[in-house]
């Protein structure tokens, strides 16, 4: 598992024993090292690497990176290095890794930069936690966040915006998103998912885009076969090689996998 920390314990730590990690890389920030005993920061991450090991039903490898949490492009770096690097391990081990990434703690710049990276890399798995408690009560809200009975926050003052660089991430074509949808509508609603029916149902939506109406008339099988064989190249194909379906040897169909479902869910749904 990957984590950052500042401020927080239970975020990073609850994770680690939820999902019995037995590596832990620890992101965190000290400006000195040398002089970790006036550091806040660093009174954080000893609390955190602590109860691990006092919680932990196995050993758990802590890994301390110190970096600088504030910087995006840094912590980009830094996650995908530690993201390569254990799919590196496995790979040579040859045993399977299951690399988790938390995206709620730490900073803004962490969590941008941490779940970015967690898409780059196929096979990791990115997560967030929700807070069902906290350590103050309404009453320490009003003392701690305001001033002169105004709430302010946390931070009372900033320094000047900062654009993130920016990184291109390819949004899924559409035509195999819409295609996706209507494959997922007619399994709910138990209807036929053949090449034909279905290459029938790309036209009428105006996302079969092969021209295969201009054939002779009186060779329909052969229209058939050719666009059957397009499907297949064109959908089928290019919707398994993504990861988006699966087929069903008990229907005898293709399914959404739950990354298709996602894609779905998220795309085009206009």
């Amino acid at each position: 598992m990957i984590a950052c920390v500042t401020f927080e314990t239970t975020k990073v730590t609850d994770p680690v024993l939820f999902y019995e990690i037995n590596r832990a890389h620890i992101i965190h920030y000290v400006r000195d090292p040398a002089s970790q005993g006036s550091s806040v920061y660093q009174e954080f991450y000893d609390r955190v690497k602590e109860i691990i090991e006092e919680q932990s039903p196995r050993p758990v490898d802590i890994v301390e990176h110190n970096e600088k949490i504030t910087d995006f492009s840094v912590m980009l770096r830094v996650v995908l290095d530690i993201i390569q690097s254990e799919h590196a391990q496995s790979e040579e081990s040859g045993e399977q890794c299951e690399i988790y990434v938390n995206i709620s703690s730490g900073g803004p710049d962490y969590a941008a930069a941490a779940a970015i990276a967690s898409m780059m890399v196929p096979g990791t798995i990115p997560f967030s936690v929700g807070t069902k408690e906290y350590t103050v009560d309404a009453e320490g809200i009003r003392q701690n966040y305001f001033i002169g009975g105004k709430p302010v926050g946390l931070t009372k003052s900033t320094y000047d915006p900062r654009q993130l660089p920016s990184y291109s991430i390819q949004i899924p074509e559409e035509r195999l998103v819409r295609g996706l949808r209507l494959l997922d509508e007619r399994n709910k609603n138990r209807m036929s998912v053949t090449s034909g029916k279905m290459i029938a149902v790309l036209k009428e939506n105006g996302i079969w885009y092969r021209d295969t109406e201009k054939g002779d008339p009186n060779r329909k099988s052969s229209q058939r076969q050719t666009e059957a064989v397009y499907y297949q190249r064109d959908f089928i194909g290019k919707w398994l090689s993504k990861g988006w379906i699966e087929k069903d040897d008990l229907n005898s169909r293709y399914v959404l996998t739950n990354e298709g479902r996602n894609i779905i869910a998220t795309f085009y749904t206009g």
